[in-house]
């Protein structure tokens, strides 16, 4: 036992208590477990069964004789009590409890258990029948070497004069000297064999220091499978706490987000009940006009008939005919009020679109003023009594006469809706096409009734903000060619005043730090570290703050990188238009896998610029000389891709900054011509597009035109930041 090679002063009460009676032990027995405790706390604890559990485990104990007594003495712990008892008297200045003086205690009979000074230990000796008795001395007690042999031998139980120091191995047993020439006596057929309990000791220590050793290494497995599942527990409370504020910051998201619904409805309905009202306001104030000049015109003639005499009513008879034929003769139209304004919410917790006000004469109208490029939920409402057996066609045209139809589905209250994206300013059409149930007749009918709606779309300028001018002040930019977001700070490239400056998604300055060389592209990994490459061919790791992790060179394998994107485990991806190609390094710098080459093919470049990863680590490629985009997986084995270049709004003309939101969606800066004149018609635009290449929609900037955008980045709440390198510029738009 570890606790054997302690010093005597370290075997306090806690290791020599019993856990049931919470004692020193008494009698102390061993159970199969190897938990330790008082026989009468066992005798006690068993309730007369042959059989029970151990009172600190649920190990179970099985009585091989009548009582505990059958159970072994712990005799390492009796020598334990005996040095303990020793060394407490000595501390009391216990006397001798033998011959009753007032000697001085200087030893033990662990047999009598009683203290016993220098004259009884040596009467002890010279009696012969105690002359057997085990005593420990104070002398002993001071010599460590003695204090873990020690251990008292018991006295044989046939044979009560002598100690048990021998062993039957056939029987399993504990004899004494008489015993080997009795009952224990090998020959004459009998298979015991008795020896000395030292020799037979060393024979089966041996096994159990090995099985020690084995029991050791399986607790060392358990220890450091404790420490396993110690680590797995803090990181399940960690990424439960993670993933509490996610929740959290959604549900906050998600209140802000209703709370300026409900703003923005409400304000809606201010609008309308105006609208409603003013019409109505102005006519109450007309009656209460003509009310007033009725009233006085009534008394006044009253007062006359009632009070005047008849000179004065024959002289006003002519006046007062004339005015009560006026009076009499007013009459103003007024049709009651029918349509009320209604409200009407689908799925509104899933989708906050789905939330409108109408008046319920309308049939056709949209649920907010339409912005190029951007979503507008168009609603038709049969009325009383129409019944659709199929879904109508909504049908938009344009202001230059294109035509779309728009798919409808069912929403409730017996509406339906489409999604209506848009793609030039100015006024539009809007009017039901097909649906219905019946013959032509009925759908001629049906249709009639539903008027079309003219609709003016606005220009999708920047939606929030545009911030920046030259300068080398905070919040002034020279030359920012990239940017990136994470959570609500926006990184910028302020490329030739050497620093990157972080912003808040209104634009606002929060700080920024230098950079060793001009950055050109930057990238914000998960953990929030800045990832920024300069003009110099160099890659430069930092902190949150701004300070300097570690950097690695390019310029070994790359001769012109320019745009960076960083994996979720800290790979880094380079794209360089020198080499037409895409290069991938670990965090540390050592190059992992290079692919690409000039050429139209898959898995090759012309002149790519700038690369982002999704939300899966897919790689995505802007490949602007090729005016298409490449996608790869997150190891650069190619995927698919889509794109080509012409002047239509789904076209690309030099595809530049790109980047992926969390649903995957692709949005996409194009340079365009090198034009001063932008628009559409010239590339420079923004495109968005889903994960397979599907043209969403493209946003023009009429009102503030894009002079070169480069870098662009995503937030959560469907906006894009767009850098202006020409305009030393940040500017914000709606895409989704």
């Amino acid at each position: 036992m570890a606790a054997a090679s302690l010093p005597l002063e370290e075997f306090d009460e806690k290791f020599l208590t019993c856990a049931v009676c919470e004692d020193i032990y008494t009698d102390p027995r061993v159970l199969p477990c190897l938990h330790t405790f008082c026989a009468r706390c066992l005798e006690k604890w068993r309730k007369g069964e042959s059989q029970f559990n151990c009172p600190t485990c649920p190990e179970q104990v099985r009585l091989q004789g009548t009582g505990v007594s059958s159970l072994p003495p712990y005799y390492f712990m009796n020598s334990l009590l005996d040095f303990r008892a020793l060394h407490d008297s000595e501390e009391a200045h216990t006397k001798c409890q033998m011959c009753k003086s007032e000697a001085k205690v200087d030893g033990r009979c662990a047999d009598c258990s009683l203290l016993l000074c220098k004259n009884c230990i040596t009467v002890h000796s010279n009696i012969s029948a105690l002359k057997d008795h085990y005593i420990i001395t104070l002398d002993d007690l001071k010599n460590p070497s003695v204090r873990p042999k020690y251990t008292r031998a018991p006295y044989c139980p046939q044979h009560t004069d002598q100690r048990v120091t021998f062993y039957c191995q056939p029987c399993a047993k504990l004899v004494c000297r008489d015993c080997t020439i009795t009952e224990h006596r090998p020959g004459n057929g009998s298979n015991h064999d008795a020896q000395e309990v030292s020799e037979v000791a060393q024979k089966y220590k041996a096994g159990l220091e090995t099985l020690v050793a084995e029991t050791k290494d399986a607790g060392d497995v358990l220890q450091k499978t404790k420490e396993t599942v110690g680590r797995e527990l803090t990181t399940i409370t960690e990424n439960c706490q993670t993933i509490r504020k996610e929740i959290e910051k959604h549900f906050a998201d998600m209140r802000a987000k209703l709370d300026e619904e409900e703003k923005k409805t409400k304000e809606k309905l201010d609008k309308m009940e105006k609208d409603q009202k003013e019409p109505l306001v102005t006519k109450e104030k007309d009656l209460e006009e003509k009310i007033k000049t009725t009233e006085e015109g009534l008394k006044f003639s009253t007062d006359i008939l009632d009070r005047g005499n008849d000179v004065e009513i024959l002289t006003l008879r002519q006046q007062l005919k004339d005015r009560l034929n006026v009076l009499s003769s007013i009459h103003i139209q007024h049709e009651a009020l029918e349509n009320k304004i209604s409200f009407q919410s689908d799925a509104l917790y899933t989708d906050l679109s789905h939330c409108y006000l109408f008046l319920s004469e309308e049939t056709l109208f949209i649920t907010e003023t339409p912005i190029e490029s951007l979503p507008t939920t168009v609603i038709f409402r049969p009325q009383k009594g129409q019944v659709c057996k199929t879904n109508p066609e909504v049908t938009v045209t344009s202001p230059g006469g294109q035509c779309v139809k728009l798919d409808t589905a069912r929403a409730s209250g017996g509406a339906f809706k489409a999604v209506w994206r848009p793609q030039t300013s100015g006024k539009h059409v809007v009017s039901v096409t097909g649906g219905g149930g019946g013959g032509w007749g009925e759908l001629l009918s049906l249709w009639s009734r539903c008027s079309p709606l003219t609709v003016d779309v606005n220009s999708n300028n920047p939606s929030l903000c545009t911030f920046g001018k030259k300068g080398s002040q905070q919040g002034q930019f020279n030359t920012p060619i990239d940017l990136a977001v994470r959570g609500d700070k926006l990184y910028v490239a302020d490329t030739f005043n050497k620093r990157v400056q972080v912003f808040d998604p209104a634009g606002n300055f929060c700080y920024s730090f230098t950079t060793t060389t001009n950055p050109v592209s930057i990238a914000v990994n998960t953990d929030g570290t800045i990832v920024a490459m300069s003009a110099g061919d160099e890659v430069e790791r930092f902190t949150p703050s701004g300070e300097l992790l570690h950097s690695f060179p390019l310029g070994e394998y790359c001769t012109d990188p320019y745009g960076l994107a960083v994996q979720r485990d800290g790979r880094v991806v380079v794209a360089d238009k020198g080499k037409h190609s895409i290069f991938m390094f670990e965090a540390d710098g050592t190059l992992v896998k290079q692919i690409g080459g000039q050429g139209q093919g898959e898995g090759q470049f012309n002149k790519p610029c700038f690369v982002c990863v999704d939300k899966e680590d897919n790689i995505i490629v802007a490949d602007k000389d090729n005016d298409r985009i490449q996608v790869f997986d997150n190891n650069l084995n190619f995927h698919h891709k889509f794109g080509q270049w012409d002047r239509q709004p789904q076209d690309m003309f030099y595809p530049m900054g790109v980047s992926a939101d969390s649903s995957g969606n692709i949005v996409l800066t194009n340079i365009g011509e090198d034009s001063d004149v932008g628009g559409v018609e010239h590339g420079k635009k923004l495109q968005v597009f889903r994960p397979d290449g599907t043209w969403v929609s493209t946003i023009s900037s009429d009102g503030e035109k894009l002079k070169k955008p480069h870098g662009v980045a995503v937030t959560e709440d469907g906006h894009v930041f767009v850098a202006d390198p020409m305009d030393h510029c940040i500017r914000k738009y709606r895409y989704m």
